[in-house]
């Protein structure tokens, strides 16, 4: 029997149990089974705290980073991205502390904890844009079933999980900032202003939204968490046609199978596909997979620079292209002005959706950085800092005007200004993931990574910097410096790194022979079997992923919510606080 596992600090705490410490053997039951642990899956059991709907959030991971655990990330990459001889190689532009992040292997930058890749982001979220949802005929298979009319209200909802200003992301939001950016004269038909907001936690407000503390805030008695769980098996009936339970094993063996009316795969781009994939004891070809669709259409968002600053350019550059505040509901929310290819061009030139944002490179002797040491107690740094500080007290109080009063980003000091870019990808159905001879711990096949990026995407960050560079200097702004395959022409030398945003290897659609999950991220043919993350994106969209995947995952649990009220609860064999188990 489940039991909750007490009070810390005089607060109701989540009922977790670790399967480690449970009885070989056990069978589980609940109304519910989430596959994953991350925000897609602690978003939906949220959903379903305090209903009479009993549900199981099942994690591979613990409460902390477990290097045995992660290694089961492991996959076979046969594809992108790879550096070109001479060339340098792409990190994922991360900087400071998480600069280490860069190095992790393409498709591998995952966790398996609770709280899942929220451990390792920085919080950076937008809206996909019109034009990510339409049908392009230069794009194949493009264009969502669903509109984005239909998802504003999931995407306010995903935004007040994560502490979100009003979604706006475009030059709609110019009217409601406190101070707008400065009109440059930028033309419209060519560029398009585009923003991103950054989701904090409220305390401690500076570090991103980590969703293992919004899993802590659980503490209805119909949800429980079994973490150190890994699902080795999704089980059908003998048709293949329903869902019946799951196979879980821990790390150092012990089993256990859930029982469930409903299953979600949470599990992110990479293992929703590898999961379908392996279970395949009844349908041979893998859940699913009636078509050979499933793990087909790897997306993610190509990363590279796309030009660069330095000197006295950099300061003339972040005058515009910073953060921006506004007020609503009693807090200031800063947002990160960048820019991206107007639909117009776009369409006259085929090209896929893409936008560049802004990274500057801190110097050593920045005073925000040295402040920020100082009010952390670094000690090695002192003395510098506290010369670096007395010596900036114009910069400094600039700052906290610039901050306090016009709302705006703070200025730093910098030694490199740089605009990064991901772009949208064009669908293709030999970008993909299959199952490798090669097999993890618990004999799972590794998944195959197959990464493939088209000419459409290269042609279209080789444009956008060009347009930007040409743009800027039309307004009378610094030139960029590009880099050398963009100025050679030459699309062969261009170099990328994955974003770890694998999406699209479960697409939702109408038709089985091109989708996984129909528009109610339901497994076509499947009954009962659901997947949420961006594996369920029709298309990869241009930007971060989290919010859109929040909203659709908020959308099916509205959509479960109701397909369970006509569902019986299942009725416990012993009475326990969310569901029933029994040792077999």
């Amino acid at each position: 029997m489940l039991l909750k596992n007490g009070k810390a600090d005089g607060k109701a705490i989540m009922t977790k149990r670790d399967l480690r410490s449970m009885p070989h053997g056990i069978e589980i039951y609940a109304d519910i089974a989430i596959v994953g642990g991350g925000p897609a899956g602690i978003a939906i059991a949220r959903e379903f705290a305090d209903t009479t709907i009993r549900v199981l959030v099942i994690e591979s991971g613990g409460s902390d980073y477990d290097a045995e655990i992660q290694a089961l990330n492991a996959v076979e990459n046969i594809g992108e991205p790879f550096a070109q001889p001479g060339a340098a190689a792409q990190g994922r532009g991360y900087n400071g502390k998480l600069a280490w992040l860069n190095d992790i292997p393409a498709f591998e930058l995952r966790n398996r904890m609770l709280g899942g890749s929220s451990h390792t982001w920085i919080g950076k979220c937008a809206a996909f844009d019109d034009n990510d949802f339409a049908s392009r005929p230069w794009l194949r298979l493009s264009g969502w079933p669903l509109k984005r009319e239909q998802l504003l209200p999931m995407l306010d909802r995903a935004g007040k999980l994560l502490n979100l200003g009003p979604n706006h992301y475009d030059e709609s939001l110019f009217g409601l900032l406190h101070t707008s950016p400065e009109d440059l004269g930028l033309d419209r038909q060519l560029l398009r202003p585009f923003f991103w907001q950054f989701s904090h936690m409220r305390h401690p407000r500076a570090e991103p939204t980590r969703f293992n503390r919004l899993a802590l805030e659980v503490t209805a008695p119909n949800i429980d968490f079994l973490t150190q769980a890994t699902v080795t098996r999704i089980n059908v009936d003998e048709q293949g046609r329903s869902v019946t339970s799951l196979d879980l094993l821990s790390a150092i063996g012990r089993s256990a199978i859930v029982h469930a009316r409903t299953i979600v795969l949470c599990g992110g781009g990479i293992e929703n596909a590898r999961l379908l994939l392996a279970s395949n004891a009844v349908l041979p070809s893998g859940i699913g997979n009636g078509h050979d669709v499933v793990g087909r259409y790897l997306c993610d968002h190509p990363r590279t620079s796309l030009c660069h600053f330095k000197g006295r350019d950099i300061d003339t550059i972040a005058r515009h292209f910073n953060f921006y505040g506004l007020n609503h509901a009693g807090r200031t929310h800063f947002y990160l002005r960048g820019l991206s290819l107007s639909p117009e061009i776009q369409m006259r030139e085929n090209l896929t959706n893409c936008a560049a944002y802004p990274v500057q490179i801190h110097a050593q002797d920045d005073p925000w950085a040295a402040l920020k040491r100082l009010s952390k107690g670094v000690g090695r740094t002192l003395k510098d800092d506290l010369l670096t500080v007395a010596k900036s007290t114009d910069m400094l109080a600039c700052g906290l005007y610039d901050r306090l009063v016009r709302k705006r980003g703070l200025p730093h000091r910098s030694t490199e200004l740089r605009f990064d870019v991901m772009a949208e990808q064009q669908l293709n159905a030999e970008s993909r993931i299959t199952l490798s001879q090669r097999r993890d711990r618990f004999g799972q096949p590794l998944a195959r990574i197959n990464w493939k990026i088209g000419t459409p995407e290269i042609a279209s960050v080789k444009r956008l910097a060009l347009i930007i560079s040409a743009e800027l200097a039309r307004v009378g702004l610094p030139t960029p410096q590009l880099p050398d395959w963009i100025v050679a022409d030459a699309d062969a030398d261009a170099t990328f790194m994955d974003m770890a945003h694998p999406s699209c290897t479960t697409r939702m659609g109408t038709d089985p022979r091109t989708s996984v999950v129909d528009t109610n991220a339901m497994v076509h043919g499947t009954d009962g079997l659901f997947i949420a993350g961006s594996s369920v994106f029709p298309t990869p969209g241009h930007a971060n992923p989290t919010l859109m995947l929040l909203a659709l995952s908020i959308r099916l649990a509205d959509h479960l919510k109701e397909r369970h009220r006509t569902i019986p609860p299942r009725r416990p064999q012993v009475s326990t606080p969310a569901f029933s188990l029994h040792q077999s």
